[in-house]
């Protein structure tokens, strides 16, 4: 699973990156300051999202906790921060937006919690070993009447099986996109379920690096670069 994560890039620095494998991203990214860099970002909490739209890729930012647009409530009781690719092409939740509202959130790193043999949990923070922007795969939706008001956009993580890497710390992990599948993930002409499926796969061994960190990040309201310093 996927239940709090770093986000410390600005769009200028993500359009920069991105810009060779996105023909069609936004170039008004690279005039952009936002968003505010978050040491600890929670569900429910407003998220940079990169998604296909009428004029190419652009950037947002949007609910983490996905509503599904058939909802009567924006209220969701049961968790939609995270969708199990495995499953989503079939749950109702998930199953519309697989096909058609993919999305990408670009993060710095996100955090995972190991149980140790006395019961206690140690948090680890996870980046990419090259030191680049991890793009997460996501889903997205869009709940609400426009006749009233403008919808509420929400999205989701997409996790599935650790890899050996990960797996002494937890048994899921986040679907992690190379930036060379960016385009065909966030393409809405791929509508086959397979197809998509195929982009879901644990990263490599090697592409992630963690290490051990203070038990401050499960507080959700703290902040700060001393969230993800190593501790021996």
């Amino acid at each position: 699973m996927c239940g709090r994560f770093t986000y410390l890039y600005r769009w200028r620095q993500i359009y920069e990156i991105l810009s060779e494998f996105l023909a069609g991203l936004d170039p008004a990214l690279a005039d952009l300051d936002g968003p505010t860099p978050s040491y600890n970002v929670g569900p429910k909490s407003v998220v940079p999202v990169l998604r296909n739209g009428a004029e190419g890729v652009t950037g947002t930012t949007m609910r983490w906790w996905l509503i599904p647009s058939w909802s009567l409530t924006p209220d969701i009781k049961f968790p939609t921060f995270n969708a199990r690719s495995e499953e989503a092409a079939k749950k109702n939740s998930f199953r519309k937006p697989f096909r058609e509202r993919r999305c990408v959130l670009p993060v710095s790193g996100f955090y995972e919690w190991a149980k140790r043999p006395d019961g206690s949990k140690q948090p680890y923070y996870i980046t990419r070993a090259d030191g680049e922007v991890i793009m997460f795969a996501g889903l997205w939706d869009a709940w609400g009447d426009p006749e009233v008001g403008p919808p509420i956009e929400s999205c989701t993580i997409l996790t599935t099986s650790a890899n050996t890497q990960m797996e002494p710390v937890h048994d899921r992990m986040p679907c992690v996109l190379e930036a060379e599948q960016l385009a065909a993930w966030l393409d809405p002409e791929m509508t086959d379920p397979d197809e998509i499926g195929g982009y879901l796969n644990p990263a490599a061994d090697g592409v992630l690096t963690m290490h051990p960190v203070g038990r401050k990040v499960g507080n959700v309201r703290n902040q700060g670069a001393g969230l993800i310093a190593p501790i021996v």
